[in-house]
């Protein structure tokens, strides 16, 4: 080989090497900045470059600096006058080929600069009782962001015509748009979407900073924790559908231990937080659309098989993994947990039954995966449909108590359906209380409402009857009890109060339909209907500081200053 053909080897080389460690090391406050190369592929290509944006790419082998095992990746970097940017394409993870490519796209320059921390965001909706309130020292700001396939906020659903406006809202919501509400972590928003992506945003901009796409809808609330190697976003990803031989023709045969939730992929991702990079990927059998918790290392969640998964957080893989049960199954009950006064701590979660008694709240130590209790209905409350698999439970760590919701009491001749919430003292699964609040024509798609606790009180919507109500904790007795406005209930209607409140300052704040509510926290008193447009799921507000910020259907994200609200 002649000197000068050497040259260009040794520059391509150079260039495929440069490009991997400028992903990684290119912002100063992620801590994830080693990349091993084993090997590197020659890859030229002739790019049809857009006016004034120059590209380059190349294709190597390397290392995930969490875990050291080989991922290959497409690596293409972009620049123009203004900013660089990168993507990357993830291949697989090991020997785990990817059914989709991982493709991330970040955007260095959009990072936020002396953001305000917190500590981990280890569980559904933030705390363990479900309050999404983050008091630091947070601006009021005021940005709107459009995912891919945003719809315009004041159009109609889509297929309406076909679908009806009780069908047509939810399959958006469970296909396409956002389900559930946002993260904050350190300056960042993390946006889960159904149409199979995750975003990182500026939270003080509104600018992306990366994204990344999955194998399924991610339906989970992003978890992040800050790591030795820099913070970790995780999300765990699964479809709300049922194949024919894992739903009806598993309950014709009477094989009900082939029922199954999921019909594609489910999985459990994590992230470099900061800049995207695919650090880990572990699929398991059936959806994985309630989201993990952190706890003491692990990543513990329910899955449509009816298992209760731990994984080591750092590797990804396996800990234990313990079958709840035949016919069993989790829709979004995500995972919470208690901690006893000796330290052992219990992972919670629902699941949703095809035999009696249709549905139980299961608590496991997180240590060995060892049942500590479970819980079913009493005499006359049975659970229907999805159930109690669809809500997560609140847990007041201070009083040991659990409280969950879930439909009841399905009646043939009316086809209405009754809405419970009961409360479980934490350390032994002991029924504490239950009330059957309200009753309706069954709503599509999830069906409770999350609860939330805050001072004594368990605040609580329902789709039921279109209706939050406010509880006495102690003994579930009524306080007061609000309509939700603007929204159409079923029968016709998907209806509203799916989201757990958030209590700021003496008011609630409940997203329902194409409005953000605002009612008074003592007495239900109506406040403010606040317009945004398009349609609000599962997904409950944050407040940060002196802003709001939620997500919807159609795939908008938003950043409102409290002051709009309150």
């Amino acid at each position: 080989m002649n000197t000068k053909a050497l040259l260009v080897v040794f520059l391509l080389i150079g260039l495929v090497i440069g490009i991997g460690v400028g992903y990684l090391i290119h912002q100063p406050s992620s801590k994830v900045k080693t990349v091993t190369q084993t090997t590197t592929q020659t890859v030229t290509q002739t790019l049809s470059q857009p006016q004034g944006i120059a590209m380059t790419t190349a294709t190597i082998t390397m290392k995930s600096p969490l875990t050291g095992v080989d991922e290959k990746v497409t690596i293409t970097a972009y620049q123009n006058s203004s900013m660089k940017w990168y993507q990357y394409t993830y291949y697989n993870y090991g020997n785990c080929y990817l059914p989709w490519w991982t493709i991330v796209t970040y955007y260095p320059s959009n990072l936020p600069k002396d953001p305000a921390t917190i500590g981990n965001w280890t569980v559904y909706a933030y705390q363990q009782a479900h309050e999404s309130v983050i008091n630091i020292n947070f601006p009021a700001v005021n940005w709107s962001f459009m995912q891919m396939n945003a719809l315009p906020l004041n159009a109609p659903f889509p297929a309406y015509q076909a679908l009806g406006n009780r069908t047509a809202p939810v399959i958006l919501t469970q296909l396409v748009g956002d389900a559930v509400g946002v993260t904050y972590f350190d300056g960042i928003i993390y946006v889960p979407s159904d149409a199979n992506e995750l975003y990182a945003i500026n939270a003080y901009t509104g600018k992306l900073i990366w994204s990344a796409t999955t194998a399924n809808s991610v339906m989970s609330n992003p978890i992040v924790v800050n790591t030795s190697k820099g913070p970790i976003v995780y999300v765990s990803v699964g479809d709300a559908g049922f194949s024919a031989s894992h739903s009806i023709f598993a309950v014709i045969t009477g094989n009900y231990k082939n029922v199954i939730r999921g019909y594609s992929y489910g999985a459990v991702y994590a992230f470099n937080a900061t800049n995207g990079q695919l650090l880990w990927v572990h699929f398991d059998d059936g959806n994985v659309m309630p989201t993990p918790a952190y706890i003491d290392g692990l990543l513990i969640y329910g899955d449509g098989s009816g298992h209760i998964v731990a994984l080591n957080a750092t590797t990804g893989q396996v800990v234990w993994r313990d079958y709840v049960g035949v016919s069993a199954f989790d829709s979004m009950s995500s995972t919470n947990y208690y901690v006893f006064p000796n330290g052992t701590t219990i992972a919670i979660m629902g699941f949703t039954l095809a035999v009696p008694p249709y549905g139980e709240l299961i608590a496991i130590n997180v240590q060995n995966g060892e049942i500590v209790w479970h819980f079913t209905l009493p005499k006359g409350y049975t659970p229907f449909n999805t159930g109690m698999g669809d809500v997560s439970p609140a847990v007041d760590e201070k009083n040991g108590i659990v409280v969950q919701s879930t439909i009841v009491n399905f009646n043939k001749t009316n086809r209405t359906v009754g809405f419970a919430v009961f409360a479980l003292n934490a350390t032994n699964g002991k029924l504490l209380w239950i009330e059957q609040l309200a009753r309706g024509y069954v709503p599509p798609a999830f069906k409770g409402g999350v609860p939330t606790i805050y001072n004594g009180v368990v605040y609580v919507g329902t789709p039921v009857a279109n209706e939050v109500f406010a509880l006495n904790e102690s003994n579930g007795k009524v306080l007061w009890v609000a309509k939700i406005p603007n929204v159409q209930g079923p029968p016709s209607g998907a209806g509203g109060g799916r989201a757990n409140p958030v209590i700021i300052d003496g008011y609630l704040i409940e997203p329902a339909g194409a409005y953000i509510d605002v009612y008074n926290a003592s007495n239900g008193m109506l406040i403010k209907s606040y317009y945004v447009g398009g349609r609000f799921g599962i997904v409950n507000a944050v407040v940060v500081g002196q802003t709001v910020f939620v997500d919807n259907s159609y795939n908008w994200v938003f950043a409102i200053p409290l002051s709009d609200l309150i």
